[in-house]
């Protein structure tokens, strides 16, 4: 049984106590930590740049939670043992941040048209406003854009009920532009590339799968679903699919600037 590592063992410890910290504020106090601490778009609201950071040690339930931590143990004491504890925390970090930066990336192309949609209705409100914004909600919040173009002819004429429309169209695109992400998965998806690169004819065993696949073509099937994914945006999917590719991303710049420069001595001190 392999025997927890220093920096995984802080790992653990650290999203664990920020779940319980979470559940506890949340009943005690009426507080959402996420609010605080998930990463949200960089024009929302509720944006602040050390989201970047802390968003990889918030979890949005208990099976997110153990999923992650189950494979940041399976994987992280491995690697640990064989980097050491500074050069698996710099790389769990930037793995994490890669995803962060992925997912702000591909929100960039989804939100900013929305945006600019959602500009121009309320400088000129229109059917044909509302229109342009439902195509791009991505899937979310359609019927209510389009409860309100169903009404459209009856309240267009009515001053107190155009304030009263720009009012929902707000709310629509606000919580769509705010939607929080959160988790470790970024990194996580880091460390998995990580171990393949190091050990990719070892076998990995899928939960539900009754046979074992090398770690290189598991991972390699892993990020062409991911990418599958990411490109199609299936409605009602809420899983941050760049966000893993972008921690995948992250790991092969890290894992191909070590082998290109082996010698570190922060990272060997």
């Amino acid at each position: 049984m392999l025997q927890i590592t220093r920096g995984a063992k802080i790992l653990l410890i650290a999203n664990i106590a920020m779940f319980v910290l979470t559940w506890l504020l949340q009943v005690a106090q009426g507080i959402d930590l996420t609010d605080y601490l998930a990463l949200y778009y960089v024009k929302s609201a509720h944006f602040r740049p050390f989201q970047y950071f802390t968003y990889m040690f918030m979890h949005g339930g208990l099976f997110h939670l153990f999923f992650n931590m189950y494979a940041l143990f399976l994987f992280g004491v491995i690697l640990e043992r064989v980097w050491g504890t500074k050069r698996f925390m710099f790389y769990y970090l930037v793995t994490g941040l890669g995803a962060a930066v992925a997912n702000t990336a591909m929100n960039y192309f989804h939100f900013e048209p929305l945006l600019q949609a959602y500009n121009d209705f309320m400088a000129s409100p229109t059917a044909n406003g509302l229109e342009a914004i439902a195509q791009k909600c991505d899937g979310f919040n359609l019927a209510a854009v389009y409860e309100i173009i169903e009404h459209w002819s009856e309240v267009s004429s009515d001053l107190d009920s155009l304030d009263n429309i720009r009012s929902q169209v707000t709310s629509i695109v606000t919580s769509v532009t705010s939607a929080p992400m959160v988790g470790a998965s970024g990194a996580v998806f880091g460390l998995l590339l990580a171990f393949a690169m190091m050990f990719p004819d070892m076998k990995l065993q899928i939960i539900f799968v009754p046979i074992g696949i090398k770690a290189k073509y598991f991972v390699l099937i892993y990020g062409l679903l991911e990418l599958f994914l990411g490109v199609n945006d299936f409605s009602g999917d809420n899983v941050a699919h760049w966000a893993h590719l972008g921690g995948l991303l992250a790991g092969v710049v890290l894992m191909l600037i070590w082998r290109r420069f082996p010698g570190n001595k922060f990272f060997n001190s």
